[in-house]
């Protein structure tokens, strides 16, 4: 069940695309997309493909507990429920 849960909340490719298509809609996104992509491409030519890609990766996965931590409360689910959930 907690699996289940899980999956339909957080891990439902709908969702994802529904927030995307919102993300591209609002006001100033193009120029923070492109401000982040210039400075991606600059640290990569630094650091090189393999250290950035590790980087990113990283990245993502960290920022990605608070993304979720914010979509459970968005939910209006309670700390504990988000918790053994597994968010």
């Amino acid at each position: 069940m907690q699996e289940l849960l899980a999956e339909l909340l957080w891990r439902n490719i709908e969702v994802d695309k529904a927030a995307d298509r919102l993300r591209k809609t609002l006001p100033g996104f193009p120029e923070a997309q492109q401000a982040y992509e210039d400075l991606a491409e600059q640290i990569r030519s630094i650091a090189g493909p393999e250290l950035y890609d590790q980087f990113y990766n990283c990245f993502m996965c960290y920022t990605d507990y608070e993304v979720q931590a914010y979509y459970a409360l968005g939910l209006g689910l309670r700390e504990e429920l988000a918790r053994a959930l597994g968010v």
